[in-house]
């Protein structure tokens, strides 16, 4: 996994939920390492609509408990991803488009990027259960869609009725279709702890867990301070595009080293990702060897370098959140 970690828990909040602030707060001072010694704050996903069915106002507009454009599109530094939950939520109302799987998805995908300062998307949320929109999200070359139970026919991961399993068992593919868990219910008897629970129990090593809101945080920050002391600096806690796309780019860059002298060289070339839409390009290598790592260079400055000498671990990581 990304940054040498052994476990990952992906989450999103649905319905442009004002809720993101609280959870920021929180996650804004929370932090794992990289593994090279440079902190990384927690982070998530904020899953858009557009417009409410009743008024057709934009709920980023400043409407009653959303978050608004500014303050979604300021909480990007900080790692957030935003993704496609349709256009209209529903297909019915003062205001809709109907059953236009398509134009509902396409429109949302146009509004992101016309709102949130050209950010473009590149993961699904399937909103309510509605058929059609992990196959759109496929034809429309997104590389992942998430549901508790709606995968129009494609194989979900982990699996139709868990959401917690092994990030192995997913197959290199050019879309996957994530089964997530949900709460609401953010006291103690929330099926976020019982994830947790076999997160951290046996072989299994990411879920991902939505939700629409966590009240005043309290026993969110609770949930992740349990997180914190549990994961001892051994897990990933994001948004699912970048873990995804994490796991997308390892499989698709191609990678070749060579050695001159006492000098070790590694060629990754991001042309064979095809894909225009990835936020993260990261990439974390370890190099096997008995020799010692005296230093550590990269001839891209786009790029950002960080390497560890005792457990030779270099990161090189990039992310994009303008396009043009």
């Amino acid at each position: 996994m990304k940054y040498n970690k052994s476990k990952a828990i992906l989450f999103e909040f649905d319905d442009d939920s004002i809720g993101v602030l609280t959870a920021y707060d929180k996650l804004k001072t929370t932090y794992y390492t990289d593994g090279c010694g440079n902190n990384k704050n927690y982070s998530l996903g904020l899953a858009l609509n557009a417009k409410n069915n009743f008024n057709n106002a934009e709920w980023g507009d400043n409407y009653p408990n959303k978050t608004t454009f500014a303050e979604a599109i300021a909480l990007i530094p900080y790692g957030l991803d935003i993704m496609n939950h349709s256009y209209y939520h529903e297909p019915t109302g003062n205001y809709s488009n109907g059953t236009d799987i398509q134009k509902n998805f396409r429109d949302m995908d146009d509004f992101i990027k016309l709102r949130y300062n050209n950010y473009k998307a590149n993961a699904l949320v399937v909103p309510t259960n509605y058929t059609g929109y992990q196959i759109e999200a496929k034809n429309y070359n997104y590389l992942f869609g998430s549901s508790e139970g709606t995968f129009d026919g494609l194989t979900p991961y982990p699996s139709q009725f868990n959401a917690v399993g092994q990030i192995n068992n997913i197959p290199v593919q050019n879309y996957t279709a994530i089964k997530r868990t949900f709460s609401d219910n953010w006291t103690n008897a929330g099926p976020q702890w019982t994830s947790l629970t076999s997160l951290f129990s046996g072989s299994n090593d990411y879920f991902e867990i939505g939700s629409h809101g966590i009240g005043d945080g309290v026993n969110f920050n609770s949930w992740i301070d349990s997180i914190v002391s549990q994961s001892s600096d051994t897990l990933l806690f994001q948004s699912m595009r970048e873990f995804m796309e994490y796991k997308h780019l390892k499989e698709k860059v191609t990678k070749t080293e060579g050695i001159t002298g006492n000098t070790m060289n590694i060629k990754l070339d991001y042309s064979t990702v095809v894909n225009p839409n990835i936020s993260w390009y990261d990439l974390s290598l370890l190099v096997t060897s008995d020799k010692t790592i005296s230093n550590v260079t990269i001839n891209n400055n786009a790029y950002n370098l960080s390497y560890n000498p005792s457990t030779k671990l270099i990161n090189v990581t990039k992310r994009k959140t303008i396009w043009s």
